[in-house]
């Protein structure tokens, strides 16, 4: 994000953990790792993609970034609380325009010029470097471009033309796009969970509609993920 949107952000989580909303913001992101978890490892705590996802969700979807904007002194910064209550969740992939990055969102076709100031877009681009490779993530446009909130969660590069085809499928059955994306989310959480799973197993149409258990990672071959 920008210096001022991380500002505003890191205040809104402070406020979001403090007694008082403690508990609903727990029960928020609790129930976007449920929605977009396989499974739960026993004993294990989520990566810190998922949890940073978590909090994104829960001050935009959740509601609490536009319940605490009026709590703010600075009229820009509810300003930019608002804002980040309006974020874009999609499917990405990143490319660069000459000088430029853009994040073109692969489930509408639109396309956001991302702002130079954005250290999380910077970011992602040099983490992946393959144009190719999807993540999902939330972004906030303003006049001038656009910033992504935190929660960046990468899919497997051998998954892309996967992906692909199971959101065309997604869409021709009529699944929303929060729907599309928590899919997703679960099928890269067994991907990611389940030990020598085959990346096809864990990507498929059918995990669309409901999530595969751990007892059938027995089909994934022995020796390693397969790919």
């Amino acid at each position: 994000m920008t210096p001022a949107l991380s500002a505003v952000y890191d205040e809104l989580l402070a406020r979001a953990s403090a007694p008082g909303l403690r508990d609903r913001a727990t029960a928020l992101r609790s129930a976007f790792l449920k929605r977009t978890s396989s499974s739960t490892p026993a004993g294990l705590t989520e990566p810190e993609d998922r949890e940073r996802a978590a909090w994104d969700d829960a001050l935009t979807s959740g509601g609490l970034a536009a319940e605490l904007a009026d709590g703010l002194d600075d009229p820009s910064e509810r300003a930019l609380a608002r804002v980040l209550s309006r974020a874009h969740r999609a499917v990405f992939r990143m490319s660069r325009l000459g000088s430029h990055r853009a994040a073109h969102d692969i489930l509408s076709g639109a396309s956001f010029l991302v702002l130079p100031r954005d250290d999380i877009g910077r970011e992602v681009l040099a983490s992946e470097g393959d144009d190719e490779v999807l993540f999902e993530a939330r972004v906030v446009a303003a006049s001038d471009g656009a910033a992504m909130l935190p929660g960046v969660i990468f899919h497997p590069p051998d998954a892309t033309s996967l992906i692909y085809e199971i959101l065309t499928v997604g869409k021709q059955r009529g699944l929303l796009r929060d729907e599309l994306c928590d899919a997703l989310l679960r099928m890269q959480h067994t991907f990611r969970h389940l030990a020598r799973v085959k990346i096809n197993y864990a990507y498929k149409v059918e995990a669309l509609f409901g999530a595969p258990s751990e007892d059938a990672a027995g089909a994934a071959q022995p020796g390693g993920r397969g790919r």
